[in-house]
């Protein structure tokens, strides 16, 4: 059996990586777009790029994973990330830019299914769900990283720093590969292949009758999480602007933005375990519908407080995007279904990337903040009418 600590280390290394590579695009832009003359649509496909390859990659190699096991997915999964973040050094226009980034995000869209189902197959029910939970908090210190090493680069390499800022995740993803190459396989899927149950599933069985509700529920819930999240950064410049941090050359704001996330991400790890999963599901929709509606009160006075509740609330929420998943989706197709539900989540960070800014500028800031509003009591209401209590459950 392994050590829980090497456990999460290794596995949680592609999250790490995940935080980074999606965080340091927006700082590594601010080189590029003077390099390459970028216009809104190119700009707009290089930042969408990572997420429409995670919409490809996630349900692809998530049903890969569950085929041949979460070992040699994992190492091949960091293996790429290596040798496509060295790869953008070398990048000459923006398409093959926007190819590599493409790739890096079916790489990042493996990681959510291969990290979730080989944690949560090695740990048992006690502690299960702050294991699996260490994943969200192992991205937000990934994009914390990314943002204080990003902006040093941009100091340091002028004009050419973008490269530097997209291949120095590199390093900690070779570090990752070192640690994943003697990992263990999960004795759950061993099992589970040696019955033969992995030969018999197929992809089309995460839509079966026993299974769809569940699916479903997660998809949803994942969905319905993430497409707010967008809003709530809407209100980051009048947060920065309060706090003294707007200063664009520096990495402050961002760093505080993140460690607002960051402190619900690690509430959740006593919380997951002590509340259970519904009670932390219900909390951080019914967070997100309290905070959206003091905003929209545009009172200057508690724009801090809402924005910093909901990024707690939900930051302790979102780590059951994965261990929801885990524990409800039996072993040959955990991986899958955990795939499935993070694409059906980046269609709404996908179109979310592209629709906001037009949002705000046709309907402004106070019809955004209702639409969030409105998608966070739906939430509330997905999870009070469906969302189970998983807790202590014998995964199968």
């Amino acid at each position: 059996m392994t050590r829980r600590p090497a456990l999460l280390l290794y596995a949680n290394a592609g999250l790490f990586c995940d935080g980074y590579i999606l965080s340091s695009i927006g700082i590594a832009l601010v080189a590029l777009q003077p390099r390459f003359h970028l216009d809104p649509t190119s700009t707009g496909l290089i930042a969408g790029a990572t997420l429409f390859g995670i919409m490809v990659g996630a349900p692809v190699f998530g049903h890969l994973t569950d085929r041949h096991g979460r070992r040699i997915l994992m190492i091949a999964d960091l293996a790429l990330f290596v040798v496509v973040c060295i790869a953008q050094l070398f990048v000459s226009n923006v398409w093959e830019l926007i190819a590599l980034r493409f790739i890096l995000g079916l790489a990042i869209g493996a990681d959510y299914p291969i990290a979730a189902a080989l944690i949560g197959e090695w740990i048992s029910g006690r502690g299960r769900g702050a294991a699996v939970n260490s994943m969200q908090v192992a991205w937000f210190l990934g994009a914390a990283v990314a943002y204080v090493a990003g902006y040093a680069l941009l100091r340091a390499a002028g004009s050419e720093s973008w490269r530097w800022i997209l291949a120095s995740p590199a390093l900690f993803a070779a570090v990752g590969l070192l640690l994943r190459a003697s990992a263990p396989e999960s004795p759950l899927w061993l099992a589970s292949r040696d019955a033969g149950a992995i030969a018999r599933a197929r992809f089309s069985a995460i839509f079966g009758a026993e299974h769809r509700g569940a699916l479903a529920f997660v998809s949803a819930m994942w969905l319905l999480q993430v497409v707010p999240l967008f809003a709530i950064y809407a209100f980051a410049p009048a947060v920065l602007a309060a706090l003294g941090l707007r200063d664009q050359s520096s990495p402050a704001g961002s760093v505080a933005i993140t460690a607002a996330f960051l402190a619900g991400s690690l509430l959740s790890l006593p919380l997951v375990e002590r509340w259970g999963r519904r009670p932390l599901c219900i909390a951080g929709f019914a967070i997100g519908v309290v905070a959206f509606g003091l905003l929209l009160r545009n009172d200057p006075s508690i724009v801090i407080a809402a924005f910093v509740a909901y990024a707690i609330g939900i930051g302790a929420a979102a780590g059951l995007e994965l261990t929801y998943p885990v524990e409800l989706f039996p072993t040959p197709i955990r991986a899958t279904a955990t795939g499935f539900a993070a694409a059906v989540s980046r269609v709404g960070a996908f179109v979310g990337t592209f629709a906001l800014p037009s949002l705000l500028a046709n309907y402004g800031i106070g019809n955004v903040v209702k639409g969030a509003l409105v998608l966070s009591a739906i939430g509330l209401f997905v999870a009070l009418r469906w969302a189970p209590e998983t807790k202590g459950r014998q995964l199968t």
